[in-house]
């Protein structure tokens, strides 16, 4: 004789099959617990415009004779999901405040925006992260230029860099293209973004770069690097802008893994070394950066365009330097979701001022 089942079984197995339901939803779409937010932020207005070119890069231009105030922001780190929705509420408020406190002609994002780890934050949407980050700098209505970091895609992440590139650059206020020039190197942030005074006249050149995920060296595995093919095509846009101008154009680079140079210039501050010259911040963290040599350094060096390069990655450093006559910078993190989340004196945005002429200043906190 077949007995029935209970009917509070039944209920139970179907609120089990539900919730599990639920929970893989939730892990595949990501949380929009911070939609409200980022809705209601206002717009700012700025006195510049940008527009693509015919060489299929954007163009910002100033509308007054002030300086370019180029806001650098890095290792943002949203979850996306429910777990870490306050965490994120938190970086994205400290990305608004920096925002509306420099109201920046660009805006330029060297990586880390997701990290989207299940166990951390109940989602592995990577583009959720994206989508969050991209709606509140739409809203706010200043252009942005990103370049992706090794956890932007890594792990058990649901969307590859090529996706995340292809949704970031159809964004109306967002600066990333790919021509045929960059398509078939490495990494999908690429690219450049040219300032031009009012007159018209090129001021300076901001380029993007994509320092990978991570790769194998005698069978260990490292944070990647950029690569030669990388290195030439900054090297070639860098001789076709100063052929055209007549002139070497001043340019500055950003990207998101260190250079090994970061190191070198560190360790020649506090030897006192004639070739080294400190600024501001400090180094509470090993760098971490590449086991393998990338030749973007020495490129630099040889082509002498190049005045600053930017980079982000390691949430403790924050330093900026002068190494064999180019600035070093670590962009102030705002990391509130891994490892430096309760520690409020490393986060916050810098700031890049270039003046008319191409002469340029560097802010960010000053501790060492």
């Amino acid at each position: 004789m077949n007995k029935k089942k209970p009917l509070i079984g039944l209920l139970g197995a179907s609120a089990l099959a539900g919730g599990a339901y639920a929970f893989v939803r939730n892990i595949y779409r990501g949380s929009k617990f911070l939609d409200n937010y980022v809705d209601k932020v206002e717009k700012i207005d700025v006195n510049s415009t940008f527009e693509l070119e015919e060489d299929g890069y954007y163009a910002i231009r100033k509308n007054d004779n002030k300086p370019f105030r180029v806001l650098q922001l890095t290792d943002i780190h949203i979850g996306g999901g429910y777990l870490s929705r306050h965490e994120d509420m938190q970086a994205l408020r400290i990305v608004q405040r920096a925002i509306a406190s420099t109201k920046p002609d660009l805006i330029v994002v060297t990586g880390d925006i997701a990290c989207a780890k299940a166990h951390i934050s109940l989602s592995r949407n990577n583009l959720n992260c994206f989508r969050i980050l991209t709606n509140l700098l739409e809203n706010i209505g200043i252009p942005y230029a990103i370049t992706f970091g090794n956890h932007d895609a890594d792990g058990r992440c649901i969307y590859k860099r090529r996706e995340l590139a292809d949704y970031v650059s159809k964004r109306e206020h967002s600066l990333m293209v790919e021509t045929e020039k960059t398509e078939s190197i490495t990494g999908f942030s690429n690219y450049l973004v040219k300032l031009r005074n009012k007159n018209g006249k090129l001021n300076s050149v901001i380029y993007m770069l994509d320092s990978n995920e991570y790769i194998k060296v005698e069978q260990k595995k490292t944070y990647d690097y950029i690569h030669n093919d990388q290195v030439e095509w900054y090297a070639s846009e860098t001789i076709r802008i100063n052929s055209e101008e007549g002139r070497n154009v001043p340019s500055h680079l950003f990207f998101h893994i260190p250079l090994r140079e970061y190191n070198d210039a560190w360790n020649a501050v506090i030897n006192a070394d004639k070739s080294a010259e400190y600024y501001y911040g400090s180094r509470d963290e090993a760098i971490s950066c590449s086991k393998a040599d990338s030749e973007l350094f020495n490129k630099v060096l040889e082509l002498d365009s190049t005045k600053g390069i930017f980079c982000g990655h390691d949430h403790l450093n924050d330093f900026s330097v002068s190494y064999k006559g180019i600035r070093l910078t670590y962009g102030q993190g705002i990391d509130c979701l891994l490892y430096a989340k309760n520690l409020s004196e490393h986060k916050g945005a810098t700031l890049l001022k270039i003046h008319k002429n191409g002469d340029f200043e560097i802010k960010g906190k000053k501790h060492r």
